[in-house]
């Protein structure tokens, strides 16, 4: 007869001589994140795993640079950002914060252009825009670093 002591040590056992046959250990693995910055402020932090696409590796953060900004700018959608691009004179157009940024987008064209505030969060190695009315309330996920610049904007 079965004891739960006797069926515990089986189970261990079996335990055992699975973990030795698939050469695994039984610690976990882990890896220190990394933070891009670059001469304007500070980006994302990259705790996130890698996706093999073909032969390529993709990894990493959004990058807080004016590439990566103007591309993010380009992405929005025309529907609500006719003819957009990152605005310029009057200070630097954009500011990266905790895996946040902040720009100043210009939109439409001629007598019809204006600049809006645009709110992006880092997701991967992507800016994902965000609705400035949901996030910025307080308590807000947006840094204290750029809130002024993303919340109390135009």
């Amino acid at each position: 007869m079965l004891t739960n002591r006797s069926v515990a040590i089986s189970f261990a056992l079996v335990a055992a001589l699975a973990l030795a046959a698939c050469g695994g250990s039984d610690t976990a693995s882990t890896s220190t994140p990394s933070t891009v910055t670059d001469n304007v402020t500070s980006t994302a932090t990259d705790t996130t795993t890698p996706v093999t696409t073909g032969t390529q590796l993709t990894t990493g953060s959004a990058s807080c640079t004016k590439a990566e900004i103007e591309k993010a700018v380009s992405d929005l959608s025309s529907t609500d950002y006719p003819s957009p691009s990152l605005a310029t004179g009057g200070g630097p157009p954009y500011k990266c914060a905790d895996g946040w940024a902040v720009g100043f987008v210009n939109v439409g064209s001629g007598m019809e252009e204006i600049t809006t505030t645009v709110v992006w969060q880092a997701e991967g190695q992507f800016w994902v825009p965000q609705d400035r009315g949901k996030v910025c309330p307080k308590p807000s996920k947006v840094p204290a670093a750029i809130y002024d610049l993303a919340c109390n904007s135009n």
